[in-house]
């Protein structure tokens, strides 16, 4: 089984985890597994909640990525992932201690904490901030990135302006 700790931007900016094929995202990148455990860490939900009283675009899509969260997971129970479609799960990582301060680091050590709950198959940080995946490959976690057709539509793409119409 695959685990893949989200990061904010993803919830923000790329497709909600119930509409990526990650069966499909996975095997494109030479892995190949029927099973998929999609973990937020709580201090993404804490990040989204400032974000979302924001102005503009931002905003909206935080504001949007946390209601998907809880109508996702209202009838969960804390640890227990909640199925979004075959073969894949989303759960949130409630461990405490790594909330507050630098978001990014909070969540790579979530996902170092998560790869050595299970070391046979490890555990990825799902990301597209470059500045992410170096941090993470200095603590020996992978990354996963997903194509460009599954991030939200106006969107800045490498650095250009969102497209508008």
């Amino acid at each position: 089984m695959n685990k893949a700790m989200y990061d904010t931007n993803m919830l923000n900016h790329w497709r909600q985890p119930g509409d990526v094929r990650w069966r499909d995202v996975l095997k494109g990148q030479g892995e190949n597994t029927p099973q998929t455990r999609l973990v937020v860490p709580l201090c993404v939900v804490d990040e989204l909640d400032r974000q979302k009283y924001g102005q503009g675009d931002l905003a909206r899509k935080a504001a949007t990525a946390i209601r998907f969260l809880e109508r996702t997971l209202h009838n969960s129970r804390p640890g227990h992932p909640v199925p979004l479609r075959e073969g894949v799960t989303l759960e949130i990582w409630v461990d405490t201690n790594n909330r507050g301060g630098d978001t990014d680091l909070s969540i790579l050590r979530c996902a170092a904490d998560l790869a050595n709950l299970h070391p046979t198959t490890g555990a990825r940080v799902l990301t597209d901030d470059i500045g992410m995946r170096l941090r993470a490959q200095q603590m020996d976690l992978r990354t996963v990135r997903l194509h460009e057709d599954h991030r939200k539509k106006g969107t800045a793409l490498n650095g250009q302006p969102p497209q508008t119409g």
